[in-house]
């Protein structure tokens, strides 16, 4: 059981997923050379986070919220008093050619109470072609 990491410059490590959430981030923030206080999570294809960050010290299985065989893209979560909610930035260098729909849900995720953005998503998300897009 694994899932593909997309980070960097169109890098893709693959990942264990038998093993406990708390180790599966500590060792994805160590093999994507983060510093382990850096707030990480996941973005699946069809546009979803994952939310590790509240499950961070979960001692869960990685494969009871990651599913096998599937591709994410590496996020680093921001945290700030002056926005409601969190901030996302891809680890995913140059994205803006391989996936530029990506910045746009990017700018969605991290400021959802924008009322011309819940105009604009109404409920449903494009997928992200990441499989093998990332060349």
């Amino acid at each position: 059981m694994f899932v593909t990491i997309l980070f960097g410059d169109s890098r893709m490590e693959m990942f264990n997923l038998n093993c406990k959430l708390i180790n599966f981030i500590h060792h994805l923030k160590e093999k994507c050379s983060l510093d382990f206080k850096d707030c990480v999570d996941l973005l699946d294809s069809s546009g979803k986070v994952m939310n590790l960050e509240g499950k961070q010290h979960s001692l869960a299985l990685a494969s009871s919220v990651l599913k096998e065989r599937q591709f994410y893209i590496l996020l680093q979560v921001f945290r700030d008093t002056n926005i409601r909610g969190p901030k996302y930035v891809s680890l995913l260098n140059n994205f803006s050619q391989s996936h530029p729909e990506l910045i746009e849900l990017l700018k969605k995720l991290s400021n959802p109470n924008n009322e011309r953005d819940r105009k604009i998503r109404g409920g449903r998300t494009r997928g992200l072609n990441i499989s093998r897009s990332h060349k």
